[in-house]
């Protein structure tokens, strides 16, 4: 919740008396005017499903949001969910891509020349966010890393001196947020060496990396040989506000 910022006040509950039957958790783009509100989490109880309850909130506070400033909502979908789906879609959100999510033990054994890793508490995001060629989905963004803070942990390879690459990694989950390497510096083993020694430090066990861009295969084909495999996708959607409703 602190990750992604998500916010009460532009959050949706759905009572029956005082009875939870659902709920819409929303993160904001910036606590004094957002302008997007990112779906963090919907839940429908089962005594409640099959009453159109997303569809119900989202008809209710969409004017609301509109008048409040927003402009969008995005969400990530998993791609077999056709109920959420169909809910979203009939509450005006239309698919912008397709993401994939691996996980598996890292089972890399080379040694990297010329590459030391070091561990950075504070990173200078500035430079690293250009390393960057996949747009990241909203919990894997630079704002989110930061905003956990504590709980992520974030190396950097350094050749002569110079920053080439890093990897994020919330420590508890052991889920990769973020790992890029400079264009430069591409092809020479550094994201291998960043991810072989985060899986050291974090003591062996499974790794996980989610929301990798569909149109990004290099990734998921630089996972897959790290001993990460696919286990679901997802469909990132959007609410275009300021042209809907």
């Amino acid at each position: 919740m602190q990750g992604e910022n998500l916010q009460r006040d532009y959050s949706i509950g759905a009572f029956a008396d005082n009875d939870l039957g659902g709920f819409i958790l929303h993160a904001t783009d910036n606590k004094i005017h957002p302008a997007i509100l990112y779906n963090g989490g919907t839940g429908v109880t089962p005594t409640y499903r099959g009453q159109h309850l997303v569809q119900k909130m989202y008809d209710k506070f969409i004017p609301v949001y509109q008048q409040q400033g927003i402009r969008k909502i995005i969400l990530e979908v998993i791609s077999t969910n056709l109920p959420a789906i169909k809910a979203y879609t009939n509450s005006g959100f239309h698919k912008t891509r397709i993401i994939h999510s691996f996980k598996g033990v890292v089972d890399i054994h080379k040694a990297a020349a010329n590459i030391s890793i070091k561990e950075n508490t504070a990173p200078d995001w500035l430079p690293l966010s250009t390393f960057m060629d996949m747009t990241p989905t909203w919990s894997n963004t630079v704002d989110s890393i930061q905003r956990e803070g504590a709980f992520t942990t974030t190396w950097e390879a350094m050749i002569n001196g110079e920053t080439a690459g890093y990897i994020s990694v919330h420590k508890d989950t052991r889920r990769i947020r973020n790992i890029a390497v400079a264009p430069r510096f591409r092809r020479q083993g550094i994201g291998t060496a960043l991810l072989q020694h985060a899986a050291e430090e974090l003591q062996g066990g499974p790794m996980s990396i989610i929301n990798i861009d569909e149109h990004f295969p290099e990734i998921g084909q630089f996972l897959k040989k790290a001993g990460l495999d696919h286990y679901l996708s997802q469909f990132e959607m959007e609410n275009d506000l300021a042209f809907s409703h």
